[in-house]
């Protein structure tokens, strides 16, 4: 596909933005992570066994052409485990698993004993937890493009900004198919384009996911005011603007 479809960015975090369909032979690119320190379990334990056979079925189930997929191993605490994965809603099958199996290895070695565990690809997230019920919102991370938006530009900017990120939270979390997310264009100017993209977890309802966005958003002006590009990244949602 023509370079066109990407919006490439030049920053401390190395990360791509695109809001078209996504290459089957793009790299996967490690976004961000996050172990929960104060629970950890023992080397060899049934809680390992039991994280393992999780991984396993999170990297096979990623090959049925599913962006989405939750499941629990072991009957009781406090050796079940829960997890699930989320690949962006337009990554095509081979690329969703690619990135699910690199994000299965590599949260082994980022939090290697931790019994709860978040991590987050350009194209793809993957967590666990020891606790049935996953927090939608917390941990979140922030990442943004270094370049600035021209202040003659700036107060048009996060006008259109808001109504773009608002308009496509309300269509991902009303949509009546499985994968909830959209992603939209406005212009900024008569030679540049915002571009927005927003996705929770399938499994949400329409109010928890409305409630994901209206974190992620809000959470906007204080990381990424005035930035060109940036993502919030939550355990129930992420989104993405970026202009060009």
């Amino acid at each position: 596909m023509a370079a066109s479809g990407f919006c490439v960015i030049s920053s401390v975090f190395l990360f791509l933005f695109r809001f078209i369909l996504f290459s089957t032979k793009a790299v996967p690119v490690y976004s961000s992570h996050y172990c929960t320190g104060s629970l950890k379990f023992e080397p060899n334990s049934t809680f390992q066994t039991n994280l393992n056979l999780l991984l396993s079925s999170l990297i096979s189930n990623a090959t049925e052409g599913s962006h989405f997929y939750r499941t629990r191993v072991g009957s009781a605490a406090p050796n079940s485990v829960t997890g699930l994965f989320l690949c962006r809603g337009d990554t095509l099958s081979a690329a969703c698993h690619d990135c699910v199996a690199g994000a299965a290895t590599e949260i082994k070695q980022k939090c290697p004993v931790e019994k709860e565990a978040i991590i987050w690809y350009d194209i793809c997230m993957l967590r666990y937890s020891n606790q049935s019920i996953l927090n939608n919102i917390v941990p979140g991370v922030d990442l943004f493009n270094a370049k600035n938006v021209s202040v003659k530009e700036l107060e048009r900017f996060n006008e259109l900004l808001a109504n773009l990120l608002n308009g496509l939270a309300s269509k991902a979390a009303n949509s009546m198919e499985d994968n909830k997310f959209a992603t939209g264009e406005v212009n900024l100017t008569r030679t540049e384009t915002l571009y927005g993209l927003v996705q929770c977890t399938p499994e949400l309802s329409s109010f928890d996911c409305k409630m994901c966005f209206s974190s992620a958003i809000a959470s906007v002006p204080n990381c990424c005011d005035g930035k060109q590009g940036a993502r919030v990244l939550l355990p129930g949602c992420n989104i993405r603007k970026e202009s060009c």
